[in-house]
């Protein structure tokens, strides 16, 4: 009796710490960043260090990219403007050295979209390599 007892609590304790892991992992990941930021450090990134994040907006026209060039670039990105490899649109390539942390993504993320918007385009997300 006492032995089915303890396998039965083992058993339990099991189950409450496998839901406290994804409970965590959703917790952390409450956004599209998120998940990228959990997938940094599942490869084993350090998240501390400086990372050179490069996010993606596409444009209709090279006009309406290269005014979000130029607000890019006021808000201290390099940005680059080319035509799409495939399309017809216009690719605006922002990148910033930064600690990706996810309230700044997030905060910029909405703040791509409302550009990309305002130009009639599209933001498309970012992305970094592995930093060690």
């Amino acid at each position: 009796m006492k032995f089915s007892v303890i396998v039965v609590a083992l058993a339990v304790l099991s189950v409450l710490i496998l839901l406290a892991s994804k409970w965590r992992r959703s917790s952390e990941t409450s956004s599209p960043d998120g998940e990228v930021i959990a997938q940094l450090r599942e490869a084993g990134s350090d998240l501390s260090k400086p990372h050179p994040v490069e996010f993606f907006l596409y444009f209709p026209t090279e006009e309406a990219a290269g005014r979000a060039q130029s607000r890019l670039a006021d808000r201290g990105f390099t940005v680059e403007v080319e035509q799409a490899e495939q399309g017809p649109d216009w690719v605006a390539l922002a990148r910033r050295l930064m600690v990706p942390t996810e309230a700044e993504l997030v905060q910029i993320r909405e703040e791509l979209n409302a550009l990309a918007e305002r130009e009639g385009g599209q933001y498309d997300g970012w992305g970094t390599p592995v930093v060690q």
